[in-house]
């Protein structure tokens, strides 16, 4: 029997069917994923290969369940859900057929749990316990492949992989770049880009979404934790570190996580939790990246206000994300000359770090070791790139990410929570709202109308909150006038979104657009602590950005062109907004290339 939910205007929504599931009767949405209801009614059901608003593939057919009537088990995420059905998840038959297919899994996975960057955060080892599979049935190992590190970012270890195919569709369903597929046949299969390219050459953007969707250890962030003991293992070494805004809301959440806490709990001064655990690490001095967001919207904004005056290549396109940055140049390598000239607030950083930081204090800028802490992949790309940098010496020495701060952490038997607060260090540690924003999608636009607001009428607006530029479609549309003159501004989240906007020549509607390469932005950075795979990463996203902007409210100052150390800064050693040294320290250049002839000439070399 079904019934039928009404909107208002009297218009069929969805129609509701009853079904039992091991006994019990449920109502839900006909035609629905079976998988997504049965996990959402509590029924816990297995799957390696399953993205929540994705059709289920059954590529690891471990998500199977008895449905009464049905002589064969059926995969739940390729099962539609229809009135009458009677489901089983958990009988003696299911059971064993997980087991089973566990086994086979593991037969061709290497033993190696106790080295791998994912032990004790491993699905494939988790389901593996919790289905009591404590021996390999079938012992020989078929697929021999070498390990990719050819990437500053990622690593991929084709040994590892399950071919569950969730990084290949994040890549081409979610984003859109369609880097990477599967290759080969067979026992032989693997993921790769196209003919077998290195990473580090391919149509690869770096974002990293790929290794948070990853369950196993095959596709990772290229760890960096052991480069960061060495370094403070120097003597010779002045090691600082930089926490993007992201970062602290993330750890928060983790911290609160691991402790069966409510996250209400999570204390307000979380980031300078963090600061007393890497002090306690051994660093010499902690910065926080909010300041240079904060200097990237007096560079970004002044910037763009003079291209906006002279409507000389318009739209500006926000350049703080490198996964994005490098999708431009890789797949619209014509539109380069609309990407802010701007480094990141990472490079912004590093950049006077190692100038105005290292004269302050009398050290030789060659002894500064600059640790960032990002909540992305494509930051250890961006590192590595010698655009960002002065006469061979960069800006930015390592990056972590979220995840590899924890490691760190744990390492060093370090619980954050647990130390008393520690301040940022001055005078590049001050921050106002507007910084603390920029790891939302969003934020980047609000901070910079905030401050364009004020250079084009020299009044701070009011109220501060561009809420327009908020929000969670992958395209979101403002108009700010300013003093009679309208700004269009577009904001996207996720670079399916860009795509979208690039190819159909949108873009050109609009003066400033925003794009962060992480659907949601750096909240649910590609670096940033996986969330429970069953739940809607999105809702996690939300949640800590929910954190960014109640920091945002709480802050005295949350207007970049207010905050003293900016003002400090300027007065001292940059002059003004778009002078010389900014430009020479602040700013750099991007290079067109063709991602497509990439593919082409490796398959010429390849023949």
């Amino acid at each position: 029997m079904s019934e039928t939910s009404l909107h208002a205007n009297g218009v069929t929504s969805v129609s509701m069917v009853t079904i039992k599931v091991n006994g019990q009767v449920l109502r839900a949405p006909e035609g629905a994923n079976l998988l997504t209801v049965l996990r959402q009614a509590g029924f816990s059901v297995p799957s390696l290969c399953y993205l929540e608003g994705l059709p289920g593939i059954g590529a690891c057919r471990l998500c199977l369940v008895e449905i009464a009537g049905v002589p064969k088990l059926q995969t739940a995420c390729t099962t539609a859900v229809r009135d009458g059905m009677e489901i089983y998840t958990n009988s003696a038959r299911v059971r064993e057929a997980r087991r089973e297919v566990l086994q086979l899994l593991l037969g061709d996975h290497p033993n190696e749990c106790l080295f791998c960057q994912r032990s004790g955060d491993c699905e494939l080892q988790a389901l593996a316990a919790e289905y009591g599979v404590r021996q390999k049935q079938y012992e020989e190992m078929l697929r021999h492949f070498e390990p990719d590190l050819s990437s500053p970012a990622l690593a991929y270890d084709p040994e590892k992989c399950v071919l569950c195919q969730r990084c290949v569709r994040v890549c081409s369903e979610v984003q859109e770049v369609n880097a990477i597929s599967l290759v080969r046949r067979g026992i032989k299969t693997k993921v790769s880009p196209p003919f077998e390219m290195p990473w580090a050459e391919s149509g690869c953007t770096f974002c990293g979404q790929c290794t948070v969707v990853c369950p196993t250890g095959a596709l990772t962030e290229h760890d960096d934790t052991a480069r960061v003991w060495q370094a403070l293992n120097d003597p010779d070494r002045y090691v600082v570190a930089q926490i993007a805004p992201a970062v602290r809301v993330t750890m928060g959440e983790a911290w609160a996580d691991s402790r069966g806490v409510s996250r209400d709990e999570i204390p307000e001064d979380f980031s300078e939790r963090i600061v007393a655990g890497l002090k306690a690490l051994g660093f010499r001095a902690v910065f926080d990246t909010q300041f240079s967001a904060d200097l990237t919207i007096m560079e970004e904004t002044h910037e763009f206000v003079e291209r906006f005056k002279r409507g000389e290549r318009l739209p500006i396109f926000t350049s703080c994300c490198p996964a994005w940055v490098r999708f431009v140049e890789l797949y619209f390598p014509e539109q380069v000359e609309h990407l802010s000239s701007c480094k990141s607030p990472q490079g912004m950083l590093g950049a006077l770090l190692k100038t105005y930081y290292a004269q302050k204090i009398g050290v030789d800028p060659a002894r500064i070791t600059v640790v960032s802490i990002m909540p992305c992949t494509a930051k250890k790309f961006e590192a590595s790139r010698p655009e960002l940098g002065r006469d061979g010496r960069p800006d930015v020495d390592i990056v972590l990410t979220s995840r590899e701060l924890e490691r760190l952490m744990a390492q060093a038997g370090i619980d954050p929570g647990k130390l008393e607060p520690q301040p940022f260090d001055s005078p590049l540690g001050e921050s106002t709202g507007a910084g603390a924003i920029f790891g939302a999608s969003g934020g980047v636009a609000e901070a910079a109308l905030r401050t364009a607001y004020y250079l084009v009428s020299g009044k701070d607006p009011a109220p501060l909150e561009f809420e327009a530029v908020r929000g969670w479609d992958n395209l979101r549309t403002a108009t700010i006038t300013i003093d009679g003159t309208a700004v269009r501004c577009a904001v996207v989240s996720g670079l399916a979104g860009a795509r979208r906007l690039l190819e159909s020549g949108e873009y050109k509607q609009y003066d400033f657009v925003e794009v962060m390469a992480c659907p949601g932005g750096c909240v649910d950075g590609g670096g940033q602590l996986r969330p429970e795979v069953k739940a809607a990463r999105g809702l996690h996203a939300q949640k800590r950005a929910a954190g960014l902007y109640a920091i945002d409210q709480k802050k005295e100052i949350r207007l970049s062109h207010r905050n003293p150390a900016i003002q400090k800064v300027y007065a001292e050693f940059l002059g003004e907004p778009g002078s010389s040294t900014a430009h020479h320290l602040l700013h750099t250049h991007y290079q067109p290339q063709d991602a497509y002839e990439l593919v082409a000439a490796t398959r010429e070399k390849e023949g």
